[in-house]
């Protein structure tokens, strides 16, 4: 996706929040809007750090794309000190601390379920290898075992 897009997303979200918050809606209704704010934000922020890639179909120079990410991560950006403000104006301080904890721990629980994923997958890999292995030699053996057959049989 585009830098303009997912700030398009993240000013979607604020605006969702904002509506909530004056309406006096509970933090647990509001948790989608909160979610899509921090991830349009996440991927503003990975967006902003890889390097500018020109295509065939985009006419776009890398300097014209690089001011585009930074103006849409500058402007995510905003909308989360705001959305910020204006949550710890309501629900107070603690209520942000807590979502913001509870934040950490689902990416940690991520990560972990991510490594767990990767470990599974390389023990898996590693299986394949080795019966692949085991398999080629009986193979060979066999193959041997055969030809041995056919030249004694032939010989007779």
């Amino acid at each position: 996706m585009d830098p303009l897009t997912i700030l398009a997303v993240a000013q979607t979200a604020y605006s969702g929040l904002k509506v909530g918050i004056t309406a006096g809606k509970e933090i647990q209704h509001m948790a989608k809007d909160l979610s899509d704010l921090w991830g349009s934000l996440a991927k503003l922020t990975q967006i902003a750090a890889e390097p500018p890639k020109k295509t065939f179909f985009n006419a776009k120079s890398a300097e014209q794309i690089a001011i585009e990410r930074y103006t849409a991560k500058a402007e995510a950006l905003d909308l989360t000190l705001k959305a910020r403000n204006l949550f710890v104006g309501t629900y107070g301080l603690a209520a942000w601390d807590q979502v913001q904890r509870e934040v950490i721990n689902i990416r940690k629980e991520i990560e972990r379920q991510k490594w767990e994923d990767e470990k599974a997958r390389a023990a898996k890999l590693e299986e394949i290898r080795e019966a692949t292995v085991v398999t080629l030699i009986v193979m060979f053996g066999l193959s041997i075992i055969f030809c041995v057959g056919i030249i004694l049989l032939g010989l007779k």
